[in-house]
């Protein structure tokens, strides 16, 4: 038998394997059901998708119990935990590994091996199969010159200026040294502030909002990436870049000291197969890097708390250690803190601990999701923080609306293919536009790059119709009004459609996301899921059923809400538990 390895960054459409014939394809990436049915059609040969063999929502969970096996090793001199800080960065490997896991022991690969390249997950799954004569099919490499610059090049070309030089900061100045050379530091503010520590547009966006709703109280925006700085401003919010509070002083010592204890740990790790196989792929490599620049970010972080007047912590991306660290080493000054997030569920509740003091959860279905779902503590989760999610009475017949609204996602980032999601969607909402004289809209992701989409669209669809419009930037209230329904794979907007009263349908048929994000939009009534690819021509008739019945969400009122948490006077703060100790 002759087997081939799907790297997740290509496909079987094209390459020098295209030419040849093959007994059994399994691909390591995500793809859906049709998309394997087509590429077998194709290929003709059996495909097999890793896809099929996750589970959603408990392969998270389940890798969040196998990282808390390193909790409590990595405490730096503050108690900071660098394992609990920084693992979280590998969990979606660590879902894939348990993927491959069962496939291992469905598929049968007896023959010769072959690859489209090589390197993560293509080396993982050859080794879990014990299979070492493993051969590539392509010129690149992840550790050759040419393979690192054609992966390089390629993601430059998905970024604009400003998302390519935040990514050249992050490599290249992660400690903040030669940020710091050219800022200089902040004149000390004379009013006591909450502080927001944010590092994208949208956190900032979202915490603008809440400032908004408490004009009395003042607020510090430190930002650790230019990104975040570019959202409308407010009166009484203060911004400022990380790097004018950094040092060139370095922790050697200190550096020095967890290094040797993270070698002592990775070998008790090796002993846990998921882990050996991370090792082995050399994925826990950059987390030598991370303490490194970490130290320095924490310092940082304290020189804020030192130097500023700080009261409490605003925090709406604690799955960042940049965002998460002022937040810990606010609760152990005894400050309130306060996490919440800018989309409409984060999944990641499913493998990490809370770590401000509450959360303030924006409707009942995100409560509901976090304490029933992710299993955080009720008593922490405060309702309140968002508009009620009640549909817009407007009746799809009272006037035209023009547009066929597709929310589009940087898929790859995922391990998704946008070309595959792109050929299964875009045809049929063309051919429903053109039927019903709509316009088809693609509208992008912010790090989606128009030019790559706009082939993308054109190659999907053949010739460029003067049906399809590409719209980037942020979502604006008129696009929106303008749509005869909205689609998405599986994103939070279908909650922005659906507080505007526009229909929305999502496809989680991709498997992109394993947080049941999905389910919990239907079991809520938000939106309407479809099965397959056919469903989708049958939205009209759909449509004509709608509006659906929702559940309506009951929120608190956000703005007392948020003054009883900065006051310290909301609930009892939690016992901060000892770190590295699960809850």
């Amino acid at each position: 038998m002759k087997i081939l390895l799907i790297h997740p960054e290509d496909s079987p459409r094209r390459g020098p394997w295209a030419r040849q014939e093959w007994d059994l394809i399994i691909d390591l990436g995500k793809s859906s059901e049709q998309t394997a049915a087509a590429w077998q059609a194709l290929c003709r040969c059996p495909v097999l998708r890793l896809a099929s063999f996750r589970t959603p929502v408990e392969d998270p969970r389940q890798a969040g119990n196998l990282l808390r096996a390193g909790f409590g090793q990595l405490l730096d001199s503050c108690g900071l935990d660098w394992w609990e800080l920084t693992s979280l960065y590998v969990h979606a490997q660590l879902e894939a590994v348990l993927a491959m896991q069962r496939l291992a022991v469905t598929a049968d690969v007896r023959g010769d091996l072959y690859c489209t390249r090589p390197g993560w997950p293509v080396d993982a799954f050859a080794k879990l199969l014990g299979k070492a004569d493993l051969r590539s099919l392509s010129t690149s490499s992840p550790s050759n010159a040419v393979g690192r610059m054609q992966r390089f090049t390629h993601a430059l070309s998905r970024l604009s200026m400003s998302q390519a030089f935040d990514v050249a900061c992050d490599k290249y100045d992660a400690d903040y040294r030669w940020r710091a050379r050219f800022r200089r530091r902040p004149a000390k503010s004379l009013n006591a502030a909450v502080l927001v520590p944010s590092a994208y547009t949208n956190v900032s966006r979202a915490a603008a909002g809440y400032a908004r709703l408490l004009p009395e109280l003042n607020f510090l925006l430190v930002a650790t990436r230019r990104s975040a700085l570019m959202f409308d401003r407010v009166s009484n919010m203060t911004v400022s870049p990380l790097a004018g509070y950094a040092s060139s002083h370095q922790r050697p010592q200190e550096y020095a000291e967890l290094v040797h204890r993270w070698t002592q740990l990775r070998e008790k790790l090796r002993h846990v197969r998921e882990f050996e196989l991370l090792i082995s792929s050399g994925i826990l490599e950059p987390l030598q890097d991370w303490i490194r620049s970490g130290l320095a970010v924490r310092d940082a972080w304290s020189k804020v708390l030192d130097s500023e007047p700080i009261t409490a912590v605003l925090c709406g991306d604690d799955s960042n250690w940049h965002t998460r660290l002022p937040v810990v080493l606010a609760r152990k000054r005894s400050l309130p803190t306060l996490d919440f997030h800018h989309g409409a569920l984060d999944g990641r509740f499913l493998m990490k601990a809370l770590s401000s003091d509450s959360y303030l959860a924006k409707t009942e279905m995100e409560w509901d999701y976090l304490t029933r779902v992710c299993r955080v503590p009720s008593e922490r989760v405060l309702l309140g923080g968002g508009e009620v999610v009640k549909p817009i009475d407007r009746p799809n017949g009272a006037e035209h609306r023009p547009h066929i609204l597709f929310f589009s996602e940087p898929y790859e980032s995922s391990g998704g293919r946008p070309e595959e999601v792109y050929r299964e969607l875009l045809p049929p909402l063309y051919r429903l536009a053109q039927e019903h004289a709509r316009t088809l809209v693609v509208k992008l992701h912010p790090f989606e790059n128009s030019r790559e989409r706009q082939r993308l669209v054109e190659a999907t669809l053949g010739t460029p119709p003067s049906a399809v419009k590409i719209v980037t930037g942020s979502l604006s209230p008129s696009l929106l009004e303008s749509a005869w329904f909205g689609i998405t794979v599986e994103s939070s907007t279908v909650l922005d459609c659906t507080k505007r009263g526009v229909p929305c349908f999502h496809c989680p048929w991709f498997g992109l996301t394993p947080y049941g994000y999905g389910e919990q939009f239907a079991r809520f009534g938000i939106g309407c899921v479809l099965s397959s690819p056919g469903d989708l021509a049958v939205i009209p008739r759909l449509l004509e059923e709608w509006p659906r019945r929702y559940k309506e969400s009951k929120v608190g009122q956000t703005a007392e809400i948020l003054r009883q948490v900065f006051s310290g006077r909301a609930m009892p703060t939690p016992a901060l538990p000892h770190w590295g100790e699960t809850e």
